[in-house]
């Protein structure tokens, strides 16, 4: 692949690619997944100074590590309280991962697919998806990606204590973001490369123990702290609640069957994973004349972890970062193989099958109101470059050859992503009313600093928004009239149990707010469509705001002339 024999511009052209997809539209997407978790927990971690202790909603939280958490307080320390700015985190460990997978292919493989496998990396929909999201697991996947480059180089001759100490120190660094699952998987493939290498272990047996020690220093000097200043109840709490209920309990996450990853992969990785079975018989194929030690040695890994993931009972599309690494390898050494009728024929159909997929995709914005969408002339701009990408891997699809795929579906997957990352989710996120809940919220509370929010239903996932921008706890709780009637309360509820509510003396309108519901960013909630629907904020405290008042007033107004309406209308049936 001529595009690729220049390394430094193949590797230039790769970090700009993947940082245009990690940061093109970052501060548009609503905080979502596990991101609270983090973002509130390192934000106290600034406001309390104290960088020991991880805190959610105002309590100690013991669920993760805290190596995320002070990675992004110190994020937040340098340039904000910005979900944005959270996320910089895992888009830099999302760069710096596809950098290490590179590496790591350049020590297994050639230079041409070590590349081609940084590139399916990082045009890999799942890969960019988290992140761009402040969650701690794609921490996991660098320090996992990069422990396994460290053991195939520290195996391999000179310096090994140096490569061994830092084998350690970054196994360390994983266990410190999200404990012994971090161990587990990089441990897997270090294990692997170690019985490969078994003769030379007597020789290295000092670099071992050098590398113990960093492990033991960076991986359990925040968990001996919090045994010596706590007790050893939150520890408990972490490796037997956190880790092992996870794992073999149905208490997180459990229902889903053990198949789950399979599609799983194929549907979050495509168009790319389309190729692996054809990889897959490949390599077995060619496998009976010569082994390629460097693909048996990735796939050995990859099935090693896929073990484990399939056995816990907890599933989460997200528990596959750690995989994309070794898989996108073995991918990059396919495309930078020579290919056979087979592998022909296949291509064709996967190129097809994209363009088909992409031209679908042009109807999802209809599925959608349009005061949630970019203008119309953008929209059809952008409906008439799909057209003509979808025209372009057609005709690649009559003669394809493992180049032309290659570079037409990476160029393809990163524009579709930049397209709906950078122009769709801000568009939408623009029109959605959480900006406004969050400054009535606020507002409200100047008044009323003790006030709680109380919450049904939450479709809009606003109780983040108002906990990072307002620090304000949400409760849900579906009984409101008992809220309704107590201390100074906020009530946010579907607009059409507003009326009920009204009816206490003491209850206010504070706004009314027209919504999509958050699924609606999910594939399925594309399929399905949307509908606007409404919610209302209420008080049942009075207040000296005037913006409050004169909406009450309005209110009220309309709710007479409603009424009023209702009642001619009853009066005077439509013939």
């Amino acid at each position: 692949m001529t595009a690729l024999a220049n390394k430094r511009l193949g590797l230039a052209t790769l970090v700009a690619l993947t940082a245009v997809q990690l940061l093109v539209g970052l501060d548009a997407v609503p905080i979502m997944r596990a991101e609270i978790y983090f973002m509130d927990g390192a934000r106290a971690m600034v406001e309390r100074s104290d960088y020991l202790v991880p805190y959610f909603q105002g309590e100690p939280f013991f669920d993760k590590p805290p190596l995320t958490y002070w990675l992004i307080a110190l994020a937040f320390r340098v340039a904000g309280f910005t979900p944005e700015v959270a996320r910089w985190v895992s888009a830099g460990a999302a760069v710096a991962t596809v950098l290490t997978t590179v590496w790591l292919g350049s020590l297994l493989l050639n230079r041409q697919a070590a590349l081609v496998g940084g590139y399916i990396l990082g045009t890999t929909f799942a890969f960019t998806s988290f992140g761009r999201l402040a969650m701690s697991d794609m921490l996991l996947a660098l320090f996992s990606t990069l422990s396994m480059g460290l053991a195939v180089r520290a195996l391999r001759g000179e310096h090994s204590y140096g490569w061994l100490a830092a084998l350690g120190g970054v196994l360390g660094l994983g266990f410190l973001t999200k404990g012994p699952i971090a161990l587990l998987l990089p441990g897997l493939g270090v294990l692997l490369v170690a019985w490969r290498q078994r003769r030379q272990l007597p020789q290295l047996a000092g670099g071992i123990a050098v590398g113990v020690v960093a492990f033991a220093v960076c991986g359990l000097s925040w968990f001996v702290s919090i045994g010596l200043r706590l007790g050893w109840e939150p520890l408990e709490y972490f490796f037997l609640s956190e880790n092992l209920q996870r794992f073999a309990s149905a208490k997180y996450h459990a229902g889903q069957p053990i198949w789950y990853y399979g599609p799983t992969y194929l549907a979050e990785a495509a168009p790319w994973s389309l190729f692996l079975p054809v990889a897959l018989w490949s390599f077995w194929r060619k496998s009976r004349q010569t082994v390629d030690p460097g693909v048996a040695l990735l796939l050995g890994w990859f099935g090693l972890m896929v073990v484990p993931l399939t056995l816990s009972r907890g599933k989460l599309d997200y528990y596959l970062l750690p995989l994309y690494p070794a898989i996108s390898l073995v991918l990059g050494g396919f495309f930078g193989s020579a290919w056979s009728k087979l592998d022909r024929i296949w291509a064709s159909i996967v190129l097809t099958l994209t363009s088909v997929a992409i031209a679908v995709a042009t109807l999802v914005p209809t599925r959608i109101p349009d005061p949630w969408l970019p203008s119309s002339t953008l929209r059809a701009s952008i409906s008439l470059v799909a057209v003509l990408i979808a025209l372009l891997l057609i005709a690649i699809a009559r003669r394809p050859s493992p180049d032309r795929t290659f570079v037409a579906l990476a160029l393809t997957s990163a524009g579709a992503f930049s397209a709906v990352s950078g122009i769709f989710i801000p568009a939408l996120q623009s029109a959605q009313p959480n900006d406004a809940i969050v400054a009535d919220v606020a507002r409200e509370r100047r008044w009323a600093p003790h006030a709680a929010l109380t919450y049904c239903d939450d479709p809009l996932l606003v109780s983040r928004d108002v906990l990072f921008y307002d620090r304000l706890a949400a409760r849900e709780r579906c009984d409101l009239w008992n809220p309704a009637t107590g201390a100074p309360t906020l009530l946010l509820m579907h607009e059409e149990r507003r009326d009920d509510l009204m009816k206490i003396k003491a209850v206010r309108f504070v706004g009314r707010y027209t919504y999509l519901p958050a699924r609606t960013l999910t594939l399925q909630g594309l399929i399905d469509g949307a509908r606007p629907s409404e919610l209302a904020l209420l008080a049942n405290y009075p207040t000296a705001d005037p913006i409050s008042q004169r909406r009450n007033r309005k209110d009220r107004r309309r709710a007479v002339q409603e009424r009023q309406a209702g009642g001619l209308a009853k009066e005077k049936p439509f013939p």
